[in-house]
């Protein structure tokens, strides 16, 4: 996506309104960890943690949905290894706004 972004490609991501702010927790958070196999989404405790120290997210949903976007960060992540694989903003179920 930093690629992406350098070249001024179009992401085709979906405008966040209220929801950002748990975007930029994500990214500060760190979505994923090295576990010395490979990478893993940040887990339970380390977002627990990073709630309590920094106030970005204080109900439980949010900690959820933090721990779901992690996840699904992972995974995309895994995902993007395979040179086969199609970006998240090319398949067909992408839905075009413009």
């Amino acid at each position: 996506m930093a690629e992406a972004q350098r070249a001024n490609l179009p992401l085709h991501l979906p405008e966040l309104d209220e929801g950002a702010y748990l975007v930029e927790a994500m990214l500060v958070l760190g979505p994923i960890r090295s576990d010395g196999m490979g990478t893993r989404p940040a887990d339970w405790s380390e977002i627990a943690a990073f709630a309590q120290a920094t106030g970005r997210v204080s109900e439980h949903w949010e900690s959820e949905a933090l721990h779901a976007m992690c996840g699904g960060y992972a995974d995309e992540l895994r995902r993007g290894e395979n040179p086969l694989s199609i970006p998240p903003t090319s398949r067909a179920d992408h839905v075009d706004d413009e």
